[in-house]
């Protein structure tokens, strides 16, 4: 972890209201981060927004606080919707060694490790719009050996679970019902990874592809069951394009709106994917095709991010998408990994993109709101980069790097466990198996509401 203070302090509720008291506990996780009774310590609180407001001079709100019962409490109103830098200062006997009545050696003093001296913790102060929602981190195009990847489709969770994801869509080609297999390897645990129905749809040709996600029954399955009929809804969307450019294939840009308008009236969500994906050197999709088609409105969402098509088509992908938001189509966006592998070397970030969603929960209907809401943070890490990236608007990215940087990583190693059992449980579900992830999901879900003052 990047800051000590994740592994020597939690603070309790690391979200809060704006515009009210709220009280807020620091608890110290070891001995080496200990409050002991009797000391007075400094507390300074910093709006990372509004500090500076004068030169060389940081504005901030002060507390003296003593411990009761190994804890530091305090009351505060945050005035504004921003992260909060709380400092603490230790007095003077603290700052070397945790225990205050130790006699340093006659060649010095022993100080205390890394920032522990005078840690720094934080906070984010949300609007009640904001108050309610959970984080919940997911990935809406997957594949698993139902279609062309290398795990099974519990594997492929067992292994995002581990790396924190809470969410997945497996997207296989032409394969509606991996959720389906999922839901009976994993009877009895199977709300600790919530898989949503979905597929990659290819209708009438390979080279169509849709992410749909949520429907009720499979597009692919009803397409070439009922080919006929569905090549003449095509045929006539075909008939009133009268208004294209010669650079568009007419029955190519009907293909799509036929798949789009389907995957809704099946009650998914339509996602527009990987345009820019490089297909045999070119663009996957004719660019001309890509922008009429989010124009449109005909998609519920554009696949900002998908990973495994690399950094040169989601480059591409987000200086169009923004182009867009220019021109005032600011289409609704989610972040995806597209992985046909999730077995890697980086645990904590086994696909290189994926979605961060504000939601109250995980059932498909929240998720979808979040996402037509614009409230989803698409998400881009790849394997062997200390950096990860961050789109959506300005004010959710402040808010999700800041629980990318302080919820996730204590968030993560809970999770950690649940994924190797998940993947045990695939072959092997036996009740004490299902016990203990029922005890360790529960503990996750309790850090998760101390986290988000639920």
């Amino acid at each position: 972890m990047e800051h000590l203070h994740l592994t020597s302090y939690s603070i309790t509720p690391s979200v809060v209201p704006i515009g009210r008291p709220v009280e807020i506990t620091i608890t110290p996780r070891g001995d080496n981060a200990s409050f002991p009774e009797g000391f007075e310590f400094d507390l300074d609180i910093y709006g990372v927004a509004t500090a500076t407001t004068h030169l060389n001079q940081c504005q901030s709100v002060k507390h003296k606080l003593k411990a009761q019962n190994g804890v530091l409490r305090f009351t505060e109103t945050f005035p504004r919707e921003q992260q909060y830098v709380l400092k603490i200062t230790k007095p003077e006997e603290l700052r070397y060694c945790s225990n205050p009545y130790y006699q340093p050696p006659a060649h010095g003093r022993v100080p205390r490790p890394g920032d522990l001296a005078r840690p720094v913790l934080y906070l984010f102060a949300v609007a009640d719009d904001l108050l309610p929602l959970r984080v919940f981190k997911g990935d809406f195009h997957l594949h698993s050996s139902d279609s062309d990847g290398h795990e099974s489709s519990c594997g492929v969770l067992s292994n995002l679970r581990k790396a924190g994801f809470d969410f997945a869509a497996l997207t296989n080609h032409y394969w509606f019902h991996s959720f389906e297999k999922v839901a009976g390897q994993w009877a009895g645990v199977e709300e600790i990874m919530k898989v949503l129905p979905a597929e990659e749809v290819h209708t009438p040709t390979e080279f169509v592809h849709a992410v749909g996600v949520g429907q009720k029954e499979s597009v692919n399955d009803y397409y070439y069951s009922n080919k006929e009929k569905c090549d003449q809804e095509i045929a006539k969307i075909e008939e009133t394009l009268t208004d294209l450019p010669e650079s568009i294939d007419r029955h190519n840009y009907a293909c799509r709106v036929w798949t789009a308008q389907t995957i809704r009236s099946f009650g998914g969500l339509a996602i527009l994917a990987h345009p820019h994906w490089i297909w045999n050197d070119v663009y996957f999709m004719p660019e001309d095709l890509t922008v009429r088609l989010m124009e449109s409105g005909i998609y519920d969402a554009f696949e900002l991010l998908n990973g495994d098509c690399g950094p040169e088509t989601n480059r591409l992908q987000t200086a169009l998408y923004f182009e867009e938001c220019q021109k005032g189509f600011a289409m609704p966006i989610v972040g995806s990994s597209d992985c046909h592998r999730t077995d890697r070397s980086d645990e904590d970030f086994p696909t290189p993109g994926f979605s961060l969603i504000l939601s109250r929960d995980r059932s498909f209907e929240s998720i979808r709101d979040a996402i037509l809401g614009g409230r989803c943070i698409a998400v881009e890490k790849y394997r062997n980069d200390q950096n990860f990236k961050l789109y959506g608007s300005y004010r959710l990215v402040k808010y999700a790097n800041f629980l990318m940087n302080n919820y996730y990583p204590n968030y993560t190693e809970l999770c950690r466990a649940q994924g190797t059992l998940l993947k045990e449980y695939e072959t092997n579900p036996s009740p004490e198996t299902a016990a203990l992830l029922k005890q360790l999901y529960a503990r996750s879900e309790r850090f998760a509401a101390a986290f988000f003052g639920k």
